[in-house]
């Protein structure tokens, strides 16, 4: 790297047996998936880490350009591979926290996010490239999506005095629904409902593309992150509990249902520029425990829309909607009666209008990764 970026390092581990070619398919990857639990069914002896990751490091065949966020239990970096063709794959690479890479329980819980997502494929889901373990560092590598979060963009916005316009919310909302349907709708080899919930449907799980691409992130992540925020004492993060279902603050059984609810308060925190229940943790889990009202949405909300939102934020699973797809449906048909839809690339216009610092900032961090090979 170049001017005041760190100086590259050396792999931190010889390259593993099973770190050749890349992937592709669900059941290659599930067969990795399976090799990578294998390997890490043990505790390693001492802290095999000899080197901090950082720009230049490289992690198993992959090498690392720049660190995107740290979340409660990984970090995200923009990450790239050679390929056999001489071109330069790009994938987001996410790495558990070293201080949490010799726990099995979080280990298992990491990859159990790569297992999930080998069987999810749907373009409003980010899609897993491969999974691995390079130094007793467990790592899943991503689809790159050029962009930034929804929780990105609402702060662009506001640093602008702007606001999401309805249209926009209504087409984020209605993709994540789409995704979070199909994830919904996955069964076992027997046909049986796998039951899968995101958990954590939020802006900072939904993925905003330069090409108008709307993606959920972070499948699986929700239950480990409750399970650290329980070994730390330092409950549940503020900006989360406050889309959590009341079925969740009651600690009950999620279903699908669960996520309706979250992509409820989203579509309530983009029309409304605040969320439903807000305050220190305390009075969040209080107001969603004991049922308080949701704020109505502002007057000049059109009634088709405020009536989704209110459904799907019904204190009972049984009186929202039954499933995302029924959100979804609802939300088409709104169109008819409040805005037109949102074309793709009028969408994609509007993310680079507020996201394009950041999205120009990583391409020339790509650039110049690329150019000092």
């Amino acid at each position: 790297m170049s001017g005041s970026d760190p100086p590259k390092v050396p792999d931190v581990s010889p390259q593993s047996e099973w770190e050749t070619d890349t992937f592709t398919g669900t059941a290659p990857l599930q067969a990795r998936w399976a090799k990578v639990v294998q390997q890490t069914s043990d505790p390693p002896q001492a802290p095999a880490i000899q080197a901090p990751l950082e720009s230049g490091t490289r992690i198993g065949r992959y090498e690392l350009i720049t660190r995107l966020a740290k979340g409660g239990m990984a970090y995200v970096w923009m990450a790239w591979r050679a390929r056999s063709s001489g071109k330069k794959e790009i994938i987001a690479l996410k790495t558990l926290l070293p201080s949490l890479s010799h726990d099995l329980v979080f280990v298992h819980m990491f990859l159990d996010e790569a297992k999930l997502l080998t069987e999810i494929r749907h373009p409003n889901v980010v899609s897993i490239r491969d999974v691995g373990v390079h130094a007793d560092i467990p790592y899943v590598a991503l689809e790159w999506v050029e962009g930034d979060t929804l929780s990105a963009l609402l702060r662009a916005l506001a640093a602008k005095g702007k606001e999401v316009p309805l249209a926009i919310a209504l087409r984020i909302v209605g993709e994540c629904c789409l995704g979070l349907h199909n994830a919904h709708e996955l069964r076992d080899a027997h046909g049986e409902l796998l039951n899968v919930v995101h958990r954590d449907v939020s802006p900072s799980n939904i993925m905003l593309s330069s090409h108008g691409d709307v993606k959920l992130i972070d499948f699986g992540v929700a239950k480990a992150s409750e399970r650290l925020a329980e070994q730390t004492r330092t409950g549940v993060l503020k900006g989360k509990v406050s889309y959590m279902a009341p079925e969740q603050v009651l600690r009950a059984q999620p279903d699908r249902r669960t996520d309706v609810w979250a992509a409820g308060v989203v579509l309530y925190r983009l029309i409304a520029q605040r969320l439903p229940y807000e305050g220190d943790i305390p009075a969040i889990v209080r107001q969603i425990k004991f049922g308080e009202p949701v704020p109505p949405l502002p007057a000049s909300t059109p009634r088709p829309v405020a009536e989704i939102v209110y459904r799907a934020l019904a204190r009972e699973p049984q009186d929202r909607f039954q499933t995302a797809a029924d959100m979804r449906r609802a939300i088409q048909y709104a169109y008819a009666e409040v805005c037109a839809p949102v074309p793709k690339d009028q969408f994609a216009r509007f993310v680079m209008t507020f996201l394009g610092p950041t999205i120009h900032a990583r391409r020339a961090a790509l650039k110049n990764a690329i150019s000092d090979e």
